[in-house]
C-alpha cells in the first residue's frame, strides 16, 4: 500500500493488534535481560501493589457516587412527590377534623338525648327503665307542626 509512511508504523487498530504479542515478548525479554533479578522482581511487586491499590480506590470511588446519586434520587423523588404526600396529609387531616366533629356532634346529641330523656321519661310505680332504648325520648321532634 503506498499510502504508508515509515513514521506511522501502527495507522489502524487491526495492525496495533496484530503487533502486541511481538511487542509483550520482546519488552518482557528486555526487562529480564537488561535489569536485575532483584530489582525487578521487587519492581514487579510494586507495581502490582500499587495496581490493586489504585482499582480498590477507584471502586470505593464509584459506590461511593452511585450511592451519592441513588440518594439524590431518593431525595428528588421526595420532593416531586412532596405536593402528593403534603396533599395526602392535608386529606388526612381533614378527614381527622371531620370524624372528630362528628364524634362531637353525636356525643353532643347523646348526652343532650339523656338529659331530655332523664327529664320526661320518669320511672312509673318505681320501676327502672332500661337505658338501651332509644326510643323512649320526646317523639315530639318528629311531629310537624300545623301553621296557623
Amino acid at each position: 500500500d503506498p499510502s504508508h509512511t515509515g513514521t506511522s508504523v501502527f495507522i489502524n487498530k487491526q495492525n496495533l493488534l496484530f503487533s502486541l504479542p511481538l511487542i509483550s515478548v520482546c519488552a518482557i525479554y528486555a526487562y529480564f535481560k537488561f535489569v536485575p533479578l532483584n530489582i525487578g522482581l521487587s519492581l514487579i511487586g510494586a507495581g502490582i501493589v500499587i495496581y490493586k491499590t489504585v482499582t480498590g480506590i477507584q471502586a470505593r470511588a464509584i459506590e461511593k457516587k452511585e450511592e451519592k446519586i441513588a440518594n439524590l434520587d431518593e431525595k428528588f423523588l421526595e420532593e416531586l412527590a412532596a405536593d402528593e404526600i403534603q396533599k395526602e396529609k392535608l386529606d388526612k387531616k381533614r378527614e381527622a377534623k371531620k370524624k372528630h366533629k362528628a364524634d362531637n356532634k353525636a356525643k353532643q346529641r347523646i348526652a343532650a338525648a339523656k338529659k331530655k330523656g332523664s327529664t320526661s321519661s320518669t320511672p312509673k310505680n318505681g320501676d327502672a327503665e332500661d337505658d338501651d332504648d332509644d326510643d323512649d325520648g320526646d317523639i315530639s321532634t318528629f311531629i310537624k307542626k300545623k301553621k296557623n
